[in-house]
């Protein structure tokens, strides 16, 4: 891409999340992940010292249709470079629901 040396997808999210946990990338950005995807991996990532956010910088939680992770580094660059990208989607395609959650369990908090 015209920011990075490259970018690397293997299939799966959580496998992805590990990866930034480990140092192997730097960070890693999706939509429309479900929770089942990604619990094991955010915490993965926070308990490593990264960072995890919505793309439109929130902080994260699992039931978000967005997803940046990082080594908490690059977060704030990474944000820079996505922000806008996401914002043209969101506006030229009419994808608000990016911006919404998945279903929440009635009770169940979310801060």
């Amino acid at each position: 891409t015209d920011v990075s040396r490259g970018v690397r997808r293997l299939g799966a999210a959580s496998v992805d999340l590990c990866h930034v946990a480990l140092g192997i990338t730097e960070a890693y950005y999706e939509f429309y992940l479900k929770p089942w995807d990604v619990c094991a991996g955010t915490l993965m990532v926070r308990e490593a010292g990264g960072k995890v956010t919505t793309l439109d910088g929130r902080d994260y939680t699992v039931f978000d249709k967005s997803m940046l992770a990082s080594n908490g580094k690059v977060h704030g660059e990474m944000l820079e470079h996505v922000q806008p990208k996401v914002e043209q989607v969101v506006q030229s395609q009419r994808r608000e629901d990016i911006k919404e959650r998945w279903f929440i369990p009635p009770k169940y908090n979310v801060a």
